[in-house]
């Protein structure tokens, strides 16, 4: 009789909550400007689709007359998008502007939060070499003063301020970098968060909005993978620290996760299946498995590698990682367009615990970007919540589904579970409960339960790319327990049966890297030179 007399203001909470994010959508919707390229006639085709899509009213859009190349000059900046921009935004009503005792305009009230910059419209801003009015690069500490260039994002979106300071960095006033939440933080009336939809070719751009818009109803589920370098420079273990962190979010909030601790990149050969979300550092463009034509991610995912030039152009498949990422069916993602130094760039950690947490993708980015004037650019719908369905109960059962049914029943302790995830794999017949826990177990440093789960695992797999997937994580257990020669025997006694050229040129360079008797050959990793 209580569960029954619970029944309707369960399903009440259920359907005023759905009412609440629809409506949170609409008011989105309403608060956001669509920019795009007069000179570029698919600009204004991509434009008018996005309204479509996400029922924007069109008298939101605001056309202006850019170069049509990605850099472009300061002065062109300002002449041909920020004066404009700013002029539109004060005629219609946008802003309320006054102006304070030193006759210096100030935005004390906005209608308008958010800004989708839409392809054709320019991406970064050239170095300004003569000075700049107004301009002190003395303001800010070397080499950080010495440094004007900038994403025209990272620009725009501090139009409001109407400063003229454009050396070094500005601090992002609704950043959480620190810790904490934003689930309460107002965004300031002079802020706009600002994201573009942009990528390789037309076509990738609306999958990029279709596909965000189908997760967001069906839900955004598969693997969560992290590839760490395993660093403990000072100065550069706190990127490793972002990544672990998110996915820490992920794993705690039921979602699996698969990390690569080794040095590089996740190298070609190893199998990438059913990625939802993807967190990594240190190549200089785009490699490994992602870089196979035939790679996709699943519809929806949110897929970023941190590196200093990720985004120097979004127009090219195979130059940098923000584009080729978009190009390869992530719907979301982010990139530097210019060095931007590791302590400027964005906590993916905190970007992910707040998408988890229902953020969009603007509030989720914004509250782990730390500066603005910078180097960042954010590539995606900045109204797509990737895990608005997460909680939703009426979503059809899956084995995704009931994996996080049972890592949440342990409050989200994935060690905690492993009674429960094994017995449901066995019942099953199913693989990826025990790949997942044994992939928690690896990372929390249980290595002989581990092991014994990629083991279990293995014997049900039935997809070979996934059998070899555990045969490789065996492996690694091995060789982190320092039993390299088990190592060794086990790829080796699998070396004859696998036949993908990439997958065995991986096993051997696996047996040659952890062989106590031999160097490994040069280049027999295949791997990239991490920059």
């Amino acid at each position: 009789m209580r569960k029954r007399s619970l029944l309707p203001s369960f399903l009440s909470g259920i359907f005023s909550l759905g009412c609440a994010l629809a409506t949170s959508q609409q008011e989105n919707a309403a608060s956001t400007v669509v920019i795009y390229n007069l000179n570029v006639p698919e600009s204004k085709e991509l434009a008018d689709f996005y309204c479509s899509s996400r029922a924007i009213d069109e008298a939101q859009e605001i056309g202006v007359i850019a170069p049509i190349t990605e850099e472009i000059s300061r002065s062109d900046y300002d002449s041909t998008i920020a004066t404009p921009v700013r002029e539109e935004m004060i005629q219609r009503g946008y802003w309320l502007v006054f102006r304070d005792m030193q006759n210096h305009p100030q935005v004390t009230a906005s209608r308008i939060h958010y800004a989708a910059i839409i392809r054709g419209m320019p991406l970064k801003i050239s170095a300004c070499t003569n000075s700049y009015p107004g301009d002190n690069p003395q303001l800010q500490p070397a080499p950080f003063g010495a440094c004007n260039a900038a994403s025209v994002d990272s620009e725009l979106s501090v139009l409001g301020l109407f400063t003229s300071q454009i050396s070094g960095v500005l601090n992002n006033p609704y950043s959480i970098r620190k810790g904490g939440t934003n689930s309460a933080l107002q965004i300031p009336p002079a802020l706009l968060l600002v994201s573009r939809l942009d990528a390789p070719d037309d076509d990738a751009v609306k999958a990029m909005v279709l596909n965000g818009i189908k997760a967001e109803k069906e839900g955004l589920w598969g693997w969560g993978y992290i590839d760490l370098r395993s660093i403990d420079t000072t100065g550069y273990a706190e990127g490793d620290q972002w990544i672990k962190a998110a996915g820490h979010a992920m794993r705690t909030n039921g979602i699996p996760v698969i990390s690569d601790d080794l040095p590089d990149t996740f190298q070609s050969g190893f199998p990438i299946t059913d990625a939802a979300a993807y967190f990594g550092w240190y190549s200089g463009t785009i490699d490994g498995p992602f870089s196979i034509s035939s790679f996709r991610f699943m519809p929806g995912a949110v897929a970023a590698h941190l590196h200093s030039f990720s985004a120097t152009t979004l127009h090219d498949p195979s130059v940098g990682w923000t584009g080729p990422l978009i190009q390869h069916g992530a719907s979301a993602s982010i990139g530097n367009v210019y060095e931007p130094y590791l302590v400027f760039t964005t906590d993916f950690g905190i970007m992910e615990s707040q998408l988890l947490s229902g953020h969009n993708l603007a509030e989720s980015y914004y509250a782990a970007q730390p500066v603005l004037s910078w180097m960042s650019v954010l590539v995606g719908d900045p109204l797509y919540r990737p895990y608005a369905a997460l909680n939703n109960p009426s979503d059809p059962p899956s084995i995704w589904t009931d994996y996080r049914r049972i890592v949440l029943e342990h409050q989200g302790n994935v060690l905690k579970a492993a009674g429960d995830l094994g017995a449901r794999s066995r019942a099953t017949g199913e693989s990826l409960y025990l790949e997942a826990l044994g992939a928690a177990q690896y990372d929390a440093g249980v290595l002989s339960a581990a092991g014994a789960s990629f083991r279990d695992a293995s014997a049900l797999a039935k997809d070979p790319n996934i059998r070899f997937r555990l045969l490789l994580e065996q492996a690694r257990v091995f060789e982190k327990r320092g039993k390299q020669d088990r190592g060794v025997a086990l790829l080796t006694k699998a070396a004859s049966s696998i036949s993908d050229p990439a997958q065995r040129n991986l096993l051997l360079a696996w047996v040659a890297r952890m062989s106590p008797i031999q160097q490994t050959p040069p280049g027999a990793s295949g791997s990239p030179v991490r920059k």
